[in-house]
């Protein structure tokens, strides 16, 4: 008699690791990009931190990260750029807004709303202190209702507020 496996079994197996990878593979892809995301969490959190304590020498915030007390990757003026995204900084007397902006391996802006890395995390600091953090469009400069499910599973709410 000879021994082996049939045909329906081995289709049998295909089949299940099929629908196991199909289930594994967005959730893996979900934890890639929510890591991703602690970078630029992280250099905002630096970024607030650096523009702070220049606040309390000048009396303003800036627009250029040079000034700061911090380095950054590929400063270019207001603008540095990590391989995973390009962080850009707007001061204003009363308040500062900076936007990390998701790229494709350190190439432009994702600006396509049907892609997933489409998204933006974006930080705002008042001359009082307030500090608020979200996630949106690449571009958007507000906090959005309507988030991305990218940006729902980086803030772990539907609000894209990231705490």
């Amino acid at each position: 008699m000879k021994q082996g496996f049939t045909l329906i079994e081995l289709l049998v197996v295909v089949l299940i690791i099929g629908i196991l990878s199909a289930i594994a593979l967005p959730q893996y892809t979900k934890a890639v990009e929510k890591s991703r995301a602690a970078e630029a969490i992280q250099m905002l959190g630096d970024l607030a931190t650096a523009e702070q304590i220049y606040y309390m020498s000048t009396g303003s915030f800036t627009d250029k990260l040079d000034e700061l007390d911090i380095e950054f990757p590929n400063i270019i003026e207001n603008t540095a750029k990590t391989k995973n995204f390009i962080l850009t900084v707007r001061a204003t007397t009363p308040s500062l807004l900076a936007t990390a902006a998701r790229t494709k391996d350190g190439a432009n802006v994702v600006s396509d709303s049907s892609d997933p890395l489409s998204y933006g995390i974006s930080l705002s600091l008042t001359s009082a202190g307030a500090l608020t953090r979200w996630c949106a469009g690449p571009d958007d400069t507000s906090v959005q209702t309507d988030v991305s499910s990218t940006c729902k599973s980086i803030s772990g709410n539907s609000s894209g507020l990231i705490k």
